[in-house]
């Protein structure tokens, strides 16, 4: 805690750098946060999957689920960056970009038709990815967190948009 820290002379500051050491030694990303960011994608690639059953209530059930999903993970993506801010070493505007991708995720969910929700949910991963390419650059994340984001943001995107692609769970008469 902070009060503990200040006792022990640590700054926020002195916590920073201490991250940025501890993970700016590490290639690859720690073995559990590669294991939760691809079970991570599992609901994605299940409601994807789905979405492409034929069974119209499996396939609507899927696409509301996908959609849901994926605006909770987008929010996921933007509270890293709380967290980090949390340390007192960045600037306060990592506040204002931590609730961006949940302020986007959560207007197509509610508002589109959910394949079109799908859809629109991939840019901003995209987004949120290009933040944190330039955030890893700047050094403000570790340098193993991009490889995994690479893979993890390309793995949420496909299969958004392979949801997005799913014949219309509704029947027309």
């Amino acid at each position: 805690d902070k009060q503990a820290a200040r006792r022990q002379g640590l700054t926020g500051r002195d916590w920073g750098k201490r991250f940025r050491q501890m993970n700016d030694s590490q290639d690859s990303a720690p073995p559990l946060a590669t294991l939760m960011g691809c079970g991570g994608l599992v609901p994605f690639f299940l409601c994807a999957g789905a979405a492409h059953s034929g069974v119209a209530l499996w396939s609507g059930i899927a696409l509301v689920i996908c959609g849901i999903y994926g605006a909770v993970i987008l929010s996921f993506i933007g509270a890293v960056h709380w967290g980090l801010a949390l340390h007192g070493d960045r600037s306060p505007l990592w506040f204002v970009w931590s609730v961006v991708p949940a302020l986007y995720a959560w207007q197509p969910v509610v508002f589109l038709d959910t394949r079109i929700a799908l859809l629109a949910l991939v840019p901003g991963f995209l987004v949120s990815w290009s933040v944190d390419r330039r955030a890893t650059a700047a050094g403000l994340l570790p340098a193993w967190y991009m490889p995994l984001r690479h893979m993890l943001t390309l793995g949420a995107t496909l299969a958004l948009a392979a949801g997005s692609l799913a014949p219309s769970p509704y029947f027309h008469g």
